[in-house]
Parts: C-alpha cells; structure tokens; sequence
C-alpha cells in the first residue's frame, strides 16, 4: 500500500509526538523543549539527554545522537514499518485510510469495522464472564490456572457462553462479518450459530493493540481443546504472536524475546515477572514470524519440552530465525512438561535460572546430530549434509564463521580435508534455497514485500551529504528560524541552490509555509521524510545553532555570499565552454564572461582580505 503525500502530511499534521514518546519515558520542561532519559533500549543513561521539540515535532538524543520526527520514531522505537506507522497514527487521529491506495487485487473490505466488531465482541465475552456466578466452571478453570483478577483484566479474557447469546447481540450488518471473522458459522440448513459455545476466550491483538481474532479454549469434553479465529482480513495466524501488544517495551528492554507455545505459558510466566515474551498460535513458526521478532530483538530463547516432537519442532525453528539474522538459544525442559507445568512444580525462579544459563541451540542440534551418527556408526559425511542448511541459513555473518568453525572442530585431524565437503555441501544448499526463492516469487506474481517496499523506499530517497555544505546550513537555519526562511523567499535565493533535490526541498517548504504560515515548526518533520539521512538536520542545527560561536545571521549571509561566488563561477565556466565548443562568440558574449571572471577574482580577493 502507498498513500499519497498528502495524506501523510494529513497524518502528521493530526499527530503528535510527545505524548507517544511518554508512552515510554517521562518528559520535563517548560515551552518548547521537553527532556527526558532516552527511550531507546541501546542507550541506558542517568542524566537526561533526550530532547522533544512540541512545536517541530522532532526528537534528538544528545548522548546517542538518534534523531527523527514521528514516523522514525515509530519505525526505530516500536518497529512499525512507513506504511504500518502511516496507518497506526491515521486510525489514532480518526482519519480513514484512502480507498484509492489500496492494494491491487486485494477485495476491499471495510477493514476498520471489522476491527470494530472485534472489539465489540471482546467486550462482549468479558460481560459474560464478568456476570457468571464464581461458583461456575469458567471461574474455576480460572481459578485452577491461579490466574489474578490483574491478568484477566490486562489481557481481556472472556467468556462465550452456551447457546447463541453472541448470535443475539448482533445486528444484521454484524453478522454479516461476524461470518467473515468465523465468529459466527452456518449449518446445513442455513442458520446461523456461535461458533464459540462454552469455552474461556483469549483475544489476540496486533502490535497496535487492535483486537485481531480469539483463541478459544474448550470447559468440557467438546473438541478440538483449543480453537483459533479462522483466517480473515484482519487474522493471520502465520503473522500474529499472542501478547506481543503486551510485551514490546519489554523486548526491547531485555533485548532478547522468549518464544513459548501457547496461551496458558504466556500468562503463566507473565505472572511470574517474565514479561518479554510472546507465544505461537498453534503452528509452527513461520518466516514473517521471524522477520517480525527480528524488528525488536536480536536474539531469541525458544522454549520447549524435551521430548522428540519439541526437538523437531527447535530443528524446524532454527534456520527461519537464522535467516532472519536472528541469533537462537533454547531451553528445553524436562520430557512430559510444558512452561506452564514446571513453573508450578519448579517454580518461576529455576525456569529464569534455565533462561540465564540457556545454550544456542544451534549447538544442542549438532550434539544430537553427531550422537545419532555415532549410534548409527554412519559416515560423519552424513553430518555434514545434515548440518548445512543450518549454516547456510545464518544470516550473521560472523555467527556463521562462528558456527563452521565449531562443526570443523568436531572432526580434529581430519578438519582441513573435510573444509571443502562443507563448502560444497554449503553450495548445493545455497543453490537449493535459490530455486525455492524463484519458484515462490513466481507463485506471488513477483510482488514486493512491505519490506522491499522500505528498502525501495530508502534507497530512493536522497542523501542530504551529497549537497554542497552550504545548502545544508542553509535548509537548517532555514527550518529553525522563521525569519531566515522569510529573508531565503524574500530575497528569491531559491536560484542559488544548485542540488536538485535539496532545490525541490526548499520549493516545498516555501509552498507549504505559504499555504500555513502557522505551521512552520511542522517544516522540519516534512523534510525529515524526504532524505535518507535525517538525522544530519537535527545534528547540525544543534552544531551550528548551540556549539558555534558566530552568530547564526552572519552564517546564514555567508552561505548566501559563497552560493553567489559559485553561481558566477559557474555560469561563467558555462560561457566559456560554450564560446569554446561552438567557435562562435561575439563581443557581447566575451565582455559577459570578462565581466563574471572579474567580479569573481574581485570576491576571491575580498575573501583573502578578511
């Protein structure tokens, strides 16, 4: 999805910075600087550094130099994509999204009132559970679980009771999507029912905290014992995580994120204080699951039991998440118990005791491998093919020299004969993986990711070092004072700038701060999405602005004075290479480029002068 540019600003101009930013720090101050410890998890500090502009919008670090507007502080602190970041802000301001830009071939549904009866329905089964007696089964599941009334509150869980109560609730336009959410099904005869009948109900929500589907767990004998919302327009169990909305600030926080099975271990070692943690929805872990921890997190601890299927499931987990970069540890738990079991039994300490001691699994795997080769007496050839994928599939460059270096060590003596087994082997999976790619590109028609859509985006985006220095001070003096934007329009310095994007910068400052005078201070988040280093403006503007000791009018009228020697020095190299390639000039054409030549020799001595 692309929006256009006038959507964005519509976006931009409706949000505000500074109370997203207290979501995860305190901001002090008084006007138009507010300070406060840095949000980012990679920056711990005891001094407040970090500074928040009310009026531009803009955000600086004085300790780790981040800088950005809203978008960049979306896409770095919460891991939102543009388009995602785009949509979060526009839902939270009201404004709904252009019909216009949705993607191609995609049927258009109205996505924001499914959302909306999600919501509805969510409230609808914590009523229910709220009005059940304590004496009922639900209230006693509860109860058994040891779940506080915190944690049914946090996390909304409800209750859908016997019957169609969810069915009755509903107007007819509801049902309608309620069918397309799975919330409600059809019998034979065309009558509509609950889907849900008597079963404890956790809803799932996005990153966002928009309710996206339900998990659903069964209070008798009826199966299957757990069922999940069918997939929709809003729910993909391939690219949803229970409690990641929850659990963000922590994974950031603890830099690493724990990876359990299913909903009673979350809320379990939730409970406990282990907070930075997400759980599965029943399926295996998928590729988007991978990318998507890999937006907060740079290692994952997956936990499982010890039995075969826990292990298999570890062996099919680990080259998706070392291909998302990802770095992999495990613990593996006793056979016959889940987290949710040994927590109970152990208790919430020994399980972090495991978590702190946890091992790569990458490690575990080739233990096994090489046990069950011994046990089979089998060629250590073998192993080599076995272990490959898994090699290949790092991402991280120096993990994966890491990685072969310890497989080689595996073999002693035989080490350096046995290097070039692996290569090759490392080479057919390469080229294996590389098939698979084509052939998936092909099934998806060739289109692009969101992700590739960052990429691009990025990637066409200008580098504002690329122009002359003086254009950089210019544009951000330009953009902290009003009045030396007045004097740049005023004066029709537009000409001097020479850097064409830099030059469409200064034409879209000048048109927007005609239409809204008012909103100057905006300007400078503007710019911000226009370059791909951003964080130049704001370093700079604090360079020249704070750490100079001349005063900012007298650097502003030197960048004009030296972008006037370069426009003379220039037109006249023009007219002389012209004069030069065409072997015809006048009188006329040769007194301009005397006259050029001699008020630019005049400026240079004027220059030495001072």
């Amino acid at each position: 999805m692309r929006f256009p540019q006038s959507f964005i600003e519509q976006v931009r101009l409706a949000s505000d910075l500074v109370p997203l930013i207290m979501e995860d720090t305190i901001l002090k101050g008084k006007g138009d600087r507010l300070m406060g410890l840095c949000p980012f998890p990679d920056h711990t500090e005891k001094t407040p550094s970090f500074s928040v502009s009310q009026d531009r919008q803009v955000y600086y670090c004085f300790g780790c130099m981040k800088s950005g507007n809203i978008f960049t502080y979306l896409r770095e602190q919460r891991g939102m994509g543009f388009v995602e970041a785009v949509e979060y802000l526009a839902r939270k301001a009201g404004l709904s999204l252009p019909v216009s830009e949705i993607k191609r071939f995609q049927p258009v549904r109205d996505i924001e009132g499914l959302f909306g009866l999600n919501k509805k329905v969510c409230e609808f089964y914590g009523n229910q559970l709220g009005s059940v007696p304590v004496s009922h089964e639900v209230k006693n599941y509860l109860k058994q679980r040891a779940y506080i009334k915190e944690t049914i509150q946090n996390f909304k869980l409800g209750y859908a009771p016997k019957g169609n109560a969810l069915l009755k609730s509903l107007t007819g336009e509801e049902r309608k999507k309620a069918l397309h959410l799975g919330l409600l099904n059809k019998n034979d005869r065309g009558e509509m029912y609950d889907t849900y009948r008597n079963r404890l109900m956790f809803p799932i929500s996005s990153s966002r905290h928009q309710v996206i589907g339900f998990g659903a767990r069964a209070l008798d004998d009826s199966l299957p014992k757990y069922i999940n919302s069918k997939e929709s327009d809003v729910f993909h169990k391939g690219r949803s995580f229970y409690g990641l909305d929850q659990s963000l600030r922590f994974l950031r926080q603890e830099g690493f994120v724990l990876v359990v099975e299913g909903y009673t271990d979350f809320l379990s070692l939730w409970q406990g204080g282990i907070k930075n943690l997400v759980a599965t929805l029943g399926t295996a872990l998928t590729d988007y699951q991978a990318r998507l921890l890999k937006r907060y997190v740079n290692t994952v601890t997956l936990i499982f039991d010890g039995d075969s299927a826990g292990i298999r499931a570890g062996e099919r987990s680990l080259p998706l998440l070392l291909s998302a970069g990802l770095e992999v540890k495990s613990v593996i738990l006793p056979e016959g118990q889940d987290p949710d079991h040994f927590v109970k039994t152990q208790g919430i300490d020994t399980l972090k005791t495991l978590i702190q001691n946890s091992e790569d699994l990458f490690f575990h795997i080739l233990r096994k491998k090489i046990k069950e080769t011994k046990e089979k007496r089998g060629n250590f050839l073998s192993l080599i093919d076995e272990i490959a994928p898994f090699l290949e599939s790092a991402q991280n460059k120096p993990l994966r020299s890491f990685y072969r270096q310890r497989v080689l060590d595996v073999f002693g003596n035989d080490a350096r004969s046995l290097s070039r087994d692996l290569d090759r082997a490392c080479q057919s999976v390469r080229k294996k993986q590389g098939q698979i790619f084509s052939k998936k590109n092909l099934q998806s028609g060739g289109l692009p990711s969101e992700t590739d859509h960052e990429k691009s985006r990025e990637k066409k985006r200008p580098s504002l070092s690329s122009a002359l220095p003086a254009e950089q001070i210019l544009l951000v003096l330009c953009l902290d004072s009003e009045e030396f934007l007045k004097k740049f329009i005023s004066s029709n310095s537009g000409t001097l700038i020479k850097t064409p994007f830099v030059s469409d910068i200064f034409q879209n400052m000048e048109k927007k701060y005609g239409q809204t005078p008012e909103k100057f201070g905006t300007l400078v988040s503007s710019v911000m999405d226009q370059v791909s280093d951003s964080h130049l403006l704001l370093r700079e503007a604090h360079i020249i602005l704070r750490g100079n000791k001349e005063v900012p009018e007298e650097v502003f009228n030197d960048c004009l004075s030296f972008l006037r020697k370069n426009q003379s020095f220039t037109e006249a190299n023009a007219l002389v290479t012209e004069i030069k390639m065409t072997g015809k000039g006048d009188m006329k054409e040769l007194e301009q480029v005397f006259h050029l030549t001699k008020q630019r020799l005049n400026q240079q001595s004027t220059d030495t002068s001072e």
